[in-house]
């Protein structure tokens, strides 16, 4: 059981690892896609699979006897919906989700995952970069819509959502675009 759950990781780890360039940097928003579906099921199917693994074998056992693997599923998890949250516009979904799992896996368990790491990383870099950029937008837009420049606020929030693409902002763009300007 435990040498198919660790053969099943390895494999699904290849697979996750062409799919991204071998896990090439993340440099721009507008060329992150969704994993290939079948992919994105293996993933899936191997987080299934470690979830009754560990509930067969209990946490602590799964833990130490496949510390490696245990880490690398929840890491291929996190490719997976980083992924579908860049490629549906949603980088905020993105940018916390990669928070939460470099906080609680800040180094990688192996040195054959260093660029699985560096990938998140750079993911993360990217989208604290443009969060920051924004920013800016953001207060010109607000200071704009407050004093009733409709026209040059939604400007603003297009921009905003160019830079760091995310649902509030489309749905104030939606929303200035059906006011009278």
């Amino acid at each position: 059981m435990i040498a198919e759950f660790k053969k099943q990781t390895e494999s699904v780890l290849a697979q996750v690892s062409d799919a991204t360039g071998n896990f090439r940097e993340i440099d721009r928003l507008d060329a992150v896609l969704k994993l290939p579906a079948p992919v994105s099921a293996n993933v899936a199917s191997l987080a299934n699979r470690a979830r009754d693994f560990r509930s067969k074998l209990g946490y602590e056992i799964a833990f130490h006897e496949c510390r490696v693997e245990t880490e690398t599923v929840d890491a291929l998890t996190v490719v997976d919906q980083i992924k579908r949250s860049l490629a549906e516009e949603n980088a905020p979904a993105a940018r916390m989700t990669l928070l939460s799992f470099l906080k609680r896996y800040p180094e990688p368990p192996s040195d054959n995952q260093k660029p699985l790491w560096r990938y998140f990383t750079s993911a993360l870099s990217l989208c604290n970069r443009l969060k920051n950029e924004a920013a800016a937008h953001l207060q010109r837009a607000q200071s704009l819509g407050s004093t009733g420049k409709k026209s040059e606020a939604l400007r603003e929030y297009q921009e905003i959502y160019r830079i760091y693409p995310n649902p509030v902002t489309a749905e104030k763009i939606r929303q200035l675009e059906g006011q009278p300007r």
